[in-house]
């Protein structure tokens, strides 16, 4: 069977989404809160930077060569599902060790044992739209796929919210070890029933995964491939500085008492509002170019992240939340159905991993970057929130040079369908 008879195949659409949504929670949960409770136990509060950089940067790094590595041995082996099993299953064990770190040393190491555990999954995982998805039908599917992602993102900071303690007088060390087990715990569940939703829902056979090809080798949309890569970095760069930094943001910008509980409630508008942009945009995206419709995405980024940089009213962020979150889901959605359309059969595990470095590249970038941004203006002012308001400057300039970048990638035809969205 050929790979464009393959990938025409019908498709479970809730089964084949459905690990994003578990694949979030459990990413949202630790990047939304987790970590950065993790920082204030155990580093002095002008350090934060410095300690958000290490853990962004090392974790991201395992992240790139693991992601590349399973994807591309999925290739080969012309196999997804062995790799999704095993990772999901290390990943778990990883999550206890993290939740019982006495330490930071402990927690770096236990959170580089995660980065490495969920990317062998999540490399081969993310290959399965492009071997199973015809081009015409990869915005919805890239629609549905961000409609799990975002509410697994919702759910993520949701729980982190319940089971995360903010540091403070009266909360001690058994309270935190409580709460994070019972929140690594929940994610072990979601995890393993997304796993066999994944495996009876999706299924593997001989055959669904095409022949490989050299993963460098020409083809016609490779220029523009690489262009998208390019624009995902620089993009991804700049909300991968929101993430890990806006808790800090209210507390030394706007000087939020609760801020990382605040912190939560935002990211929960953004991810609510995200939603808002998700569907629409994945579904016009497989009528309508879909660089228009990234384009309109990065405008409302940039837009709500250079408010950022001079707001000193907390109502103005949460309005200015809708509008970044309206702008994610419209990004997330279409950049991914961009994506699918410009890859060639054969060496979609490889590939996705490679574009995927358009995300997991800035995970090391963003937060060196940008801690060391905030340290060094806060240690050179004397005020810690005037670093906090460049980073949202650094996001809006980011977000600008990946529009900039998108404007050298030539979208394909195949990719838009003939059928009224």
């Amino acid at each position: 069977m050929s790979a464009a008879e393959l990938r025409g195949r019908p498709q479970n659409q809730f089964a084949l989404a459905f690990y994003w949504f578990a694949w979030e929670m459990h990413w949202a949960a630790l990047l939304g809160a987790t970590l950065q409770a993790d920082i204030a136990r155990f580093i002095p509060e002008t350090a934060y930077g410095r300690a958000t950089a290490l853990l962004g940067g090392l974790g991201a790094l395992l992240a790139i060569v693991t992601q590349y590595g399973a994807g591309r041995a999925s290739d080969v082996l012309r196999t997804r599902m062995p790799f999704i099993i095993i990772g999901t299953a290390l990943d778990i064990v990883a999550l206890y060790a993290f939740a019982l770190a006495p330490s930071f040393g402990a927690v770096l190491v236990s959170f580089a044992a995660i980065q490495i555990a969920m990317n062998i999954a999540g490399g081969p995982y993310q290959a399965l739209i492009p071997d199973r998805v015809a081009k015409s039908e990869q915005g919805r599917a890239s629609a549905f796929m961000g409609l799990m992602r975002l509410a697994g993102t919702a759910v993520g900071l949701f729980l982190a919210k319940i089971f995360v303690h903010q540091p403070g007088p009266g909360i001690t060390p058994q309270m935190y070890t409580a709460g994070f087990i019972a929140l690594v715990s929940v994610i072990a569940v979601v995890l393993a029933v997304a796993l066999v939703v994944t495996i009876f829902g999706v299924g593997e056979r001989e055959g669904d995964v095409p022949p490989p090809q050299p993963v460098l080798a020409a083809w016609p949309s490779r220029t523009s491939f690489w262009w998208l890569v390019v624009s995902r970095a620089f993009v991804s760069a700049g909300l991968y500085l929101i993430l890990p930094f806006l808790g800090f943001y209210l507390r030394f910008a706007l000087h939020v008492a609760n801020y990382l509980g605040t912190s939560l409630l935002l990211l929960l508008l953004m991810v609510g509002c995200s939603l808002v942009g998700t569907v629409p945009a994945g579904r016009l995206a497989d009528r309508f170019p879909k660089k228009s419709i990234i384009y309109i995405a990065l405008a409302l980024l940039v837009a709500g992240a250079g408010a950022l940089v001079f707001t000193k009213s907390l109502a103005l962020v949460g309005a200015l939340a809708v509008l970044l979150g309206i702008g994610w889901g419209a990004y997330y959605s279409v950049d991914w159905a961009l994506a699918c359309n410009l890859l060639p059969p054969g060496r979609a595990g490889a590939l996705m991993a490679i574009w995927n470095l358009g995300a997991s590249a800035p995970q090391v970038a963003a937060p060196i970057a940008g801690g060391l941004l905030v340290d060094r203006v806060g240690a050179s002012t004397g005020d810690l929130g005037l670093g906090y308001r460049m980073l949202f400057a650094l996001v809006a300039l980011f977000v600008t040079c990946g529009a900039l970048a998108l404007s050298f990638v030539r979208e394909q035809r195949e990719g838009l369908g003939r059928k009224p969205p």
